[in-house]
């Protein structure tokens, strides 16, 4: 750049000095475009002859042209010094025209290796565009007078004619190759300078020839400068890729639109301005421009209608189907059903399909082999229902057929005839992949009037037959109505529970079974519902997790029984450890740990006074599991693993699991006389106590249990034979009875 800027100055300060000295302002144009194409030249071919590969034709091209260009310039100099003349000769025009040439020629060469990838319309439009306007005012300002006022030598005229038309197609190969490069992404600092350089130099011959053919041109004049930085910029071109500055020239997306869009229509404006200042009107080489600018922006106008009505023809396919299946989608479903409803006569059935752990295909095998597994399963629906039952892809892995006309029995029929189409095993690269639908059936109009409930019913109905054993249907009806009811009223009521008092925790002693010792005692929550009575845990803890209420609730349990505990020790009480049951959810939730140790800061009791319970379900995921478990052992809390015997237990992870006890099931001590169950009772006795366990039996409710467990070496239990779960007013009635004793006599649970 400060090359660029000392040249300009210097020719400017040559010109500001010498204008009145006509000789010595052309003497010092002259020597100054010698300057500026030899150090071009220079600089051109060094990269060119270093180089290797593909460009090194591109530099050498461009610097042979400036080498010519310098020999033009020569010869001028030396006419002008030998013989005091100031005027171009035609062995200068030779000169130049062969420069040309060699320019057109480094061109074509780097166009040629991108012009396969730069083909698309819009860029067709733009190059015809500024080809028509170039030519139509070249012709009529340049071309047209020259042949009308040539009186010179043939071979004079002609070379005054072709040098405009080489410059023209010099201009027209440099926009080609600007756009081709802008559209690559290809055009780097290079040769950005190039196509400056380019324009340049097509800018200084279209003004030399208008001048010429207005008898105004004289050397030394402002073209002249136009040359001389044409030079430079095509020599500061090689520079900078013989730097190794080859990186793209990164530009906004906006800029590249207007250049891409804006600049055709601003050289339309050109051509028309030119049209008008003309002053003339008659058919001529601007008109013919104009006229077939006109005829390629209608063509264009059209062909753009014709693609944007392909565009919304196939945007308004994608936002009624789905683009995997081609089936409709869920607007194109409701837009349907609600056609449907709105004939009153019709009765329809809704069949929601949901395929059952089908993530598990896209967490092994891959979202490829689901997808593929979803197209296969829309044909198998298809051919299950017939063509003529509308089906749709909801999303995901849920579909849903609409039954038209339809009683409950065809709807069941329907039914079964898809999940018998699911007994085949599908294929996916030589594997046979097992996949099960349940399918959940509401009907118009009674389950629902309008899509939303249809579809909501059918929900309810499809989860239904999941929790029934899934590759199932169910019908909604009053039953499961009522189901949902009840479900949505406990989980509206559990929000607030917590807030209005409702919760209560009980205590459950646990007795050493060979002295009925009380050694411990378990928190058991308990919902006093003003409206609904009491409610069973076992129906709204299930709703709770589902609903995510049960981090909150779970919460609230832990620091309420430990609060409790510590008011009891602080009483003078023994201290015993109270055991709280933990959730699996809340197990899991990322801030567990710290809302333990945050409780037992706040209410002072010791952690080795606290037990908590959790399910064998925490085995599903052994590494984080253990992790939290190890957590809790470091902070003095004891761990056991709830309902032991029934769920996920593996005799090769409990050795590994840093827990302290295992309680027995229940359903173990009910069914006591049966030998395998007793069997498999004592194996879990012995298992427990072989691992330095402790062990505690669930749910003791006769001495004949009682002496069965004692007699197979268990070492606690609690049970309705001992106490139910009672109130904190009631237990600490126990706490005073075995108090008064010294905590050794047997426990009696107060009336």
């Amino acid at each position: 750049m400060y090359l660029l800027a000392g040249f300009t100055a210097a020719i400017g300060c040559w010109y500001l000095i010498y204008w009145n000295d006509e000789w010595i302002r052309v003497l010092g144009s002259n020597m100054l475009q010698i300057s500026a194409g030899a150090v071009g030249a220079f600089w051109t071919l060094r990269v060119g002859l270093r180089s290797a590969g593909k460009r090194e034709a591109f530099w050498l091209l461009l610097g042979a042209g400036l080498i010519f260009n310098t020999f033009a310039n020569l010869q001028l100099l030396y006419k002008q010094l030998a013989s005091t003349v100031i005027e171009y000769s035609v062995f200068s025009y030779v000169w130049w025209l062969i420069a040309y040439w060699f320019f057109l020629a480094a061109l074509f060469w780097k166009f040629k290796r991108i012009h396969a990838r730069s083909t698309r319309a819009g860029y067709i439009f733009n190059i015809v565009v500024f080809t028509v306007t170039a030519a139509s005012a070249s012709v009529h300002f340049v071309i047209n007078p020259i042949i009308s006022f040539a009186d010179e030598s043939p071979l004079v005229n002609l070379l005054t004619v072709v040098y405009p038309l080489a410059s023209l197609s010099i201009f027209l190969f440099t926009l080609i190759l600007y756009y081709s490069l802008l559209q690559q992404g290809a055009l780097t600092k290079p040769l950005l300078y190039v196509v400056w350089g380019m324009l340049c130099q097509v800018a200084g011959d279209t003004g030399f020839a208008y001048l010429a053919q207005q008898q105004a041109q004289q050397s030394g004049q402002f073209v002249d400068v136009l040359w001389v930085l044409a030079l430079l910029l095509i020599g500061l071109g090689g520079y900078y890729a013989g730097e190794g500055q080859t990186d793209p020239v990164q530009e906004n997306e906006p800029d590249a639109r207007i250049k891409e869009s804006v600049f055709p229509y601003a050289s339309i404006a050109v051509l028309v301005l030119l049209f008008v200042v003309s002053s003339h009107w008659e058919f001529n080489a601007l008109s013919l421009g104009l006229l077939l600018l006109f005829l390629l922006i209608v063509g264009r106008q059209l062909r753009m209608m014709r693609v944007l009505n392909k565009l919304m023809g196939e945007y308004r396919y994608l936002a009624y189907h789905d683009p995997l299946t081609g089936l409709r989608n869920r607007i194109g479903f409701r837009q349907d059903l609600e056609r449907i409803i709105a004939n009153t006569e019709t009765r329809a059935g809704l069949l929601l399909i949901d395929l059952d752990r089908f993530k598990v295909i896209n967490d092994t095998l891959g979202h490829h082999a689901g997808d593929r597994i979803l197209v296969q399963t829309a044909e198998r629906l298809r051919r299950s229902v017939g063509p003529r039952s509308p089906l749709y892809r909801l999303g995901g892995d849920e579909f849903v057929i609409i039954l038209t006309d339809a009683a409950n029995s065809w709807c069941a029929a329907a039914a079964d005839r898809i999940l018998a189409a699911f007994r085949e095993p599908f294929r996916f690269e030589d594997i046979e992949i097992i996949v099960t639908p349940s399918i959940g059936i509401s009907i118009f109009p009674d389950n629902g009037c309008t899509s939303d409930d249809l579809l909501k019913y059918a929900d309810a109905a499809m989860y239904l037959a999941k929790e029934s054993g899934k590759n199932s249907f169910r019908f909604y009806d009053t039953e499961l109505h009522a189901i949902m009811a009840r479900k949505m009223k406990l989980e509206n009521e559990l929000r607030k529970a917590i807030e209005r008092a409702q919760f209560k925790l009980h205590y459950q002693p646990k007795v050493e079974l060979r002295t009925k010792r009380m050694i411990g005692m378990e928190a058991l929550l308990r919902w006093e519902h003003p409206e609904l009575g009491v409610v069973s845990p076992s129906e709204f803890i299930p709703v709770a997790e589902e609903s995510g209420q049960i981090v909150a609730i779970g919460n609230w349990v832990l620091e309420r029984a430990c609060a409790q505990n510590k008011a009891w020790q602080d009483q003078g009480y023994p201290p015993l450890c109270v055991s709280v049951n933990v959730s699996v959810r809340q197990f899991q939730h990322r801030e567990f740990l710290m809302s333990v140790h945050s409780i037992l800061q706040r209410t002072g009791l010791s952690a080795d006074h606290l037990e908590l319970e959790i399910t064998e379900s925490i085995m599903q995921n052994v590494i984080e599991s253990t992790d939290v478990l190890l957590a809790l052992r470091r902070m003095g809390i004891r761990a056991s693993i709830d309902d032991f015997g029934t769920g996920y237990s593996s005799l090769y992870i409990i050795p590994k699991l840093p827990v302290d006890t295992i309680k027995i099931d229940k359903s173990f001590i009910d069914d006591i006389d049966n030998r395998m169950q007793l069997s498999m009772l004592k194996t879990i006795i012995d298992l427990g106590l072989s691992l330095n366990l402790g062990v505690v039996a669930e749910g003791i409710e006769s001495e004949h249990q009682q002496q069965v467990l004692i007699a197979n070496g268990c070492p606690v239990g609690q049970g309705y034979l001992y106490s139910r779960p009672v109130s904190p007013e009631a237990f600490e009635e126990m706490l005073s009875a075995a108090g008064a004793s010294g905590m050794d006599r047997a426990i009696t649970a107060p009336e």
